[in-house]
């Protein structure tokens, strides 16, 4: 049993729902790798992908259904001004880690995007996806949600890095991080995300997430920060209540809470749910605990 599966064994438990929907579920790397992944996270098996492999016996495409799976991420990831460039996913996770990724056989994409309820504006790049796959003449599954993360210098870390799914109703994100972090058989998670980004709902389903650097005005993307999870802390008593709620926007709070990191003054941790909505806005839960 993987760290993750001894933190949180109950995250897999919606499985057989997912699957009943027809959702498939892969694990993407390289040959070389594979001895050094578990392939059955949670007990369940994960399909395995060589991206280097040019044979057809699965009757489609893996480099079709990787550049799916990545003109997909695009479509997430587009209005934060950061899709994925193809290089980047061989570099950065095919060559070094692995992606997890769910997906679709044709026939049901085509059934849950016209039943489900999605972004009109995903649904219209969506299916344009799907008629050039359709054109093209290949047949395979669909990517629809992935999780990727990449190894750490330090001994049993993983950098998580690109957590997203198109389908947000049905718990995918939070099953799809789950198998890969077994997957990977991570200890540790560090991470970048924003504060308005919806994945702290997941995120926090991991546990409290300890602020590492309360702001990254480097990253592309405005109100980022880096985050970690430790799966070797044992699982203490229900969560106190947040110190203080964050306005996602408020940057000098943010700055405020750096310099804090930085004298050593406080510690600070964003809570479950992750984001918490009071009159109309939405705000991130944040645990401050000052140094003793």
């Amino acid at each position: 049993m993987t760290a993750v599966e001894a933190h949180f064994p109950d995250f897999a438990d919606n499985m057989q729902r997912l699957v009943g929907h027809g959702l498939e579920f892969y694990l993407a790397s390289n040959e070389s790798l594979r001895p050094f992944l578990n392939e059955a996270p949670y007990g369940h098996k994960l399909t395995w992908l060589d991206f280097t492999d040019t044979t057809e016996d699965k009757g489609w495409d893996t480099g079709e259904f990787l550049n799916l799976f990545n003109v997909m991420n695009g479509i997430a990831f587009g209005d934060r001004g950061i899709p994925m460039p193809q290089w980047v996913m061989v570099d950065l996770i095919l060559m070094p880690s692995a992606a997890v990724i769910a997906a679709l056989p044709q026939s049901s994409f085509t059934e849950i995007l016209e039943t489900s309820a999605f972004d009109e504006d995903a649904k219209r790049h969506m299916r344009a996806v799907f008629d050039k796959a359709k054109q093209s003449a290949y047949n395979g599954p669909i990517p629809i949600a992935g999780y990727c993360a990449a190894p750490s210098a330090a001994p049993g870390t993983w950098v998580g890095w690109s957590l997203w799914s198109l389908w947000t109703s049905v718990g995918l994100g939070k099953a799809l991080k789950a198998l890969a972090l077994s997957a990977y058989q991570a200890e540790k998670l560090d991470g970048v995300t924003q504060y308005d980004n919806s994945a702290l709902r997941v995120h926090t389903r991991f546990g409290r997430l300890r602020v590492m650097v309360a702001t990254v005005p480097f990253h592309t993307s405005p109100g980022s920060f880096v985050y970690e999870n430790d799966f070797t802390v044992p699982v203490t008593g229900p969560e106190p209540a947040p110190s203080f709620l964050l306005d996602p926007f408020d940057y000098e709070r943010q700055r405020a809470m750096q310099k804090a990191i930085e004298a050593r003054e406080s510690t600070f941790y964003v809570l479950a749910p992750g984001h918490l909505v009071q009159d109309g806005t939405t705000y991130v839960p944040i645990l401050e605990i000052p140094a003793s």
